[in-house]
């Protein structure tokens, strides 16, 4: 689900920030971190043991903790400062897009117990198990690419500079 996480992630952002001058690289890292953490967890942990799924990247104590060394570890009004907080507002969008509290008990550790759900699917937080409909993630990823693809027309990206400059300093310049 990376395109669904990246092109959400980015219009959530724009649509509640407005903030034309975030680096967006930030927001895609954080948007991909949850996954990414509890892939690279996942060749850790034995396939018997908690294993693949959703583990503690998925919850608000992990997104808070960002936050928090965001604001702990940069210093005010410094460029460092604001990407870490995008990076942080990333890994929220992305529960968000999880529609993560569908498993309360995942998106609140460890607030209701340490003990982390079992049987919880690598996507969508196990919404196509419950509604039935096993197409819903490919849908979520081409109204995605659909979303970035308009966003990268508008945006100007066929222009070899405009790519420059999101690859330099990850904004639109929109």
């Amino acid at each position: 689900m990376i395109f669904w996480h990246l092109g959400g992630a980015v219009f959530l952002f724009r649509l509640a920030f407005k903030d034309s001058d975030a680096d967006l690289r930030f927001l895609a890292i954080g948007a991909l971190l949850p996954d990414a953490i509890e892939w690279v967890v996942g060749w850790w942990v034995p396939a018997g043991g908690m294993g693949a799924g959703r583990l503690i990247g998925h919850s608000v104590a992990f997104c808070l903790g960002l936050l928090v060394a965001a604001l702990v570890l940069t210093r005010r009004l410094s460029p460092g400062r604001k990407r870490a907080v995008v990076v942080a507002a990333g890994a929220i969008l992305h529960l968000v897009l999880d529609l993560g509290w569908i498993d309360p008990q995942l998106l609140l550790w460890p607030m209701l117990g340490y003990e982390l759900p079992t049987g919880i699917e690598s996507d969508w937080s196990g919404l196509a198990r419950l509604s039935g409909a096993d197409l819903l993630p490919i849908g979520q990823e081409i109204v995605a690419i659909a979303y970035l693809a308009w966003l990268a027309r508008r945006a100007r990206l066929a222009d070899p500079r405009r790519r420059a400059l999101l690859w330099r300093s990850g904004t639109l310049g929109t």
